[in-house]
């Protein structure tokens, strides 16, 4: 196994210091398994420090963002804290790195999941509540070509999640039609529904579960998933009001200065 902590250490210093010393001149090297591997190591590294997961994300779901970072499969990564947020939270554009937005279903769940062929209608039912959710990016890649590898390695290059304040109940979506809006200062910039999210976030949650199976692991009641974005990421910065509408679930908005 090449040295995983090293390159794990220099996403880690990234995230706390904003500072990227590359440890492997060709990121891509990296085997899926490496990949993940090294995503561990970066999260135990954080958990040391006291922050805490808070539940999964899954990324490159959709056409829009597979073609924006030139991927054609899905990633997934945890969910961690300090990084959530509470719409109405003031937040500064400066403390993320060529800060970027997608708009997210969240959903809570109100027990375990461990079974990938699980219907769409247990899935609703193992669901608690879904809340509208702008998620955060360090839209930055280190390495000269993106690279599945990387984007694994940095956690879905993941820096916060804005949680708005409506819940919904899961059977009150429209999985495969949900409308999906963002709007930035007033004007829509992206719109997409929700089978653009691999065909529905249902989909994603399953995905999710069957790479939590290989790992040994299984979603837990109180974890939050996010599943994907239906639109591509948009970039944003200082003084931009940003709001993410979707049809049954609600909206929610952030202005960062």
């Amino acid at each position: 196994m090449r040295s995983l902590d090293r390159v794990a250490e220099s996403f880690y210093r990234f995230f706390k210091e904003g500072i990227f010393t590359p440890a492997i001149d060709d990121i891509s090297v990296l085997t899926m398994e490496e990949a993940y591997e090294c995503q561990r190591m970066y999260q135990a590294l954080r958990f040391s420090d006291g922050d805490e997961s808070l539940g999964y994300k899954v990324g490159c779901t959709s056409a829009a963002i597979r073609k924006q970072f030139g991927f054609n499969d899905p990633i997934c990564g945890c969910l961690i804290s300090p990084g959530l947020v509470h719409e109405g939270t003031p937040l500064k554009a400066n403390q993320y790195h060529s800060l970027a937005i997608e708009p997210e279903f969240v959903l809570t769940l109100k027990r375990d999941l461990l079974d990938e062929d699980i219907t769409d209608d247990d899935l609703l039912d193992a669901i608690e509540c879904i809340q509208p959710g702008i998620e955060l990016h360090n839209y930055v890649y280190h390495y000269p070509q993106p690279t599945r590898q990387e984007l694994i390695c940095s956690n879905g290059i993941f820096a916060g999640l804005i949680v708005g304040r409506s819940k919904v109940r899961a059977w009150d979506i429209d999985w495969k039609f949900e409308g999906v809006t963002v709007s930035v200062n007033g004007k829509v910039v992206a719109k997409g529904v929700a089978a653009d999210i691999m065909g529905s976030p249902l989909n994603s949650l399953r995905f999710l579960i069957r790479h939590l199976h290989e790992s040994g692991k299984v979603l837990q009641a109180g974890e939050m998933v996010i599943p994907g974005s239906a639109t591509e990421l948009i970039s944003v910065g200082a003084g931009d009001e940003v709001t993410c509408s979707f049809a049954n679930a609600g909206k929610i908005s952030t202005i960062f200065s």
